[in-house]
């Protein structure tokens, strides 16, 4: 009763005061409630009297938490400043407090602004220092990656599905620059836009960056491979930010895009000059591709996923026709080696690994007659067996469609079928441990040629405080 009252009464002038109570007479529930609490609204509650009775391992706690909510990483700054100028004697905390402030996620110019002003900042060796980091984060973009850390991280950030690009059915002859995500209550909205509108790119995510790399910048289904580009750029979900890479060596359209140990591989895939074997690696930190050891046969429209420590591809289009074949890159060797083909030959289809399987997800292959027919089969690879199985199919046919994996499920969005011969709004998801399909709620509009990945934003209060900042405003270098 006692635990249940307390709980009831929280508010920001008495939340320090239950939780005190709680850990005192060890009601473990109450106490959590009024720490969710306090987090929950600790901006109000930084401004209470109480605020400033906290010990320096309470404010720590709160700064190093995830979850805590707040509009921006500057607030946090101001917050730990504020406990630390109330009392001279906390001034011997001020840079181990402050490693919890996450200075990476603070644009360049808010660090200008905002904290290096601030008098302890430049006085202070050991606080200075991490000044000087944060800065020398933002001035070397393309070793952000070995750079990351806890302090680069985004506080409280969400996971989300993106979609990206594609050719919508309402507007057929005109390619999407939008970059869309679905919230918590399933409602896409626009994030971004791709620098330039394109259609069959590769997208893939590493170090909590979104790479988008080659794919048409023109819609022109009798010739794709002749628009096939070589482009390539990098998103920053917490600044709303792309930057412009080094391009990939070749032009590529229909090819696959995977990332291991902390590399990217662009594999196969057309162009004007046709079909292509070639492998080439992209190493963020030199910003630079280098070429790898090129596949047995020319290759494209076929799928990918890391499985084993190897990038294992599947099927495609290889001499004119649909494939069953399936080979095996190891990068630490650099080298291909065959597998256990697929039991269906099939290309524009979708490769995605969950755990310890490989799967192949939809597509298309040759009819009876000639004509292109869907692909509902699925197959899963075991690489201790070397072995594929057939899984539960497809409820629904789609070629050229995105694929992503959120909280070991597979998601399918979108994508053509044969069929109806129509673009497809649907959303399709493959739960492995239950060997089923389910429909989801639809994309906003029928699309083919969309890439999907999971991404971490900012909360929606985070992004609505950088949207009304001058110095977060979306630019393109």
């Amino acid at each position: 009763m006692c635990s249940d009252f307390l709980m009831q009464e929280l508010s920001v002038e008495n939340c320090m005061y239950v939780a005190n109570i709680a850990d005192a007479y060890e009601l473990k529930e109450t106490k959590e409630a009024a720490q969710k609490f306090m987090r929950e609204n600790f901006i109000e509650f930084s401004e209470m009297e109480q605020f400033l009775k906290l010990t320096y391992e309470q404010i720590s706690d709160f700064l190093s938490d995830d979850s805590l909510q707040l509009p921006s990483e500057v607030t946090a700054f101001q917050i730990a400043m504020k406990w630390l100028d109330f009392d001279e004697k906390r001034l011997k905390y001020a840079a181990d407090l402050l490693t919890h402030i996450r200075f990476g996620t603070i644009s360049a110019q808010d660090l200008v602004s905002h904290v290096q002003n601030v008098p302890r900042m430049m006085q202070d060796p050991e606080c200075h220092r991490l000044l000087v980091d944060a800065m020398n984060y933002h001035l070397l973009p393309y070793q952000q990656n070995i750079l990351q850390s806890r302090r680069t991280k985004v506080r409280g950030g969400v996971k989300v599905i993106l979609t990206v690009g594609g050719r919508p059915a309402l507007t057929e002859k005109s390619l999407s620059k939008d970059v869309l995500y679905r919230d918590d209550d399933n409602v896409w909205n626009k994030l971004t836009e791709l620098p330039a509108k394109s259609f069959n790119q590769c997208v893939a995510m590493l170090d909590g960056f979104l790479y988008v790399a080659g794919g048409e910048d023109q819609n022109d289904a009798r010739n794709q491979a002749k628009h096939a580009v070589s482009n390539f750029c990098r998103y920053d979900p917490r600044f709303n930010t792309w930057i412009h890479l080094n391009n990939m060596i070749q032009r590529r359209t229909h090819f696959s895009l995977n990332t291991f140990n902390g590399l990217l591989f662009a594999v196969g895939g057309r162009n004007a000059d046709g079909v292509q074997a070639s492998v080439e690696c992209y190493v963020p930190s030199s910003n630079q591709w280098q070429m790898k050891a090129p596949m047995e046969v020319p290759r494209c429209c076929h799928g990918s996923s890391v499985i084993d420590g190897k990038i294992l591809v599947s099927g495609g289009y290889i001499n004119n026709a649909y494939s069953r074949a399936v080979c095996c890159y190891d990068p630490s060797t650099d080298s291909w080696q065959d597998k256990s083909s697929l039991s269906t030959p099939r290309g524009w289809h979708c490769a995605a690994t969950v755990g310890d399987r490989a799967f192949v997800i939809g597509g298309s292959q040759l009819g009876g007659r000639g004509e292109r027919v869907d692909v509902l089969a699925v197959e899963s690879y075991n690489p201790h067996s070397g072995q594929w199985s057939y899984c539960a199919p497809l409820h629904t046919g789609v070629s050229t469609a995105g694929i992503s994996i959120m909280n070991n499920k597979v998601y399918l969005l979108g994508g053509w079928n044969e069929g109806e011969k129509k673009y497809k709004k649907c959303i399709q998801v493959y739960n492995p441990d239950l060997n089923e399909w389910t429909e989801d709620d639809e994309l906003p509009e029928a699309t083919v040629g969309i890439s999907c990945c999971v991404v971490t934003i900012p909360t929606k209060k985070t992004r609505e405080s950088r949207a009304s900042s001058v110095s977060s405003a979306p630019v393109s270098i």
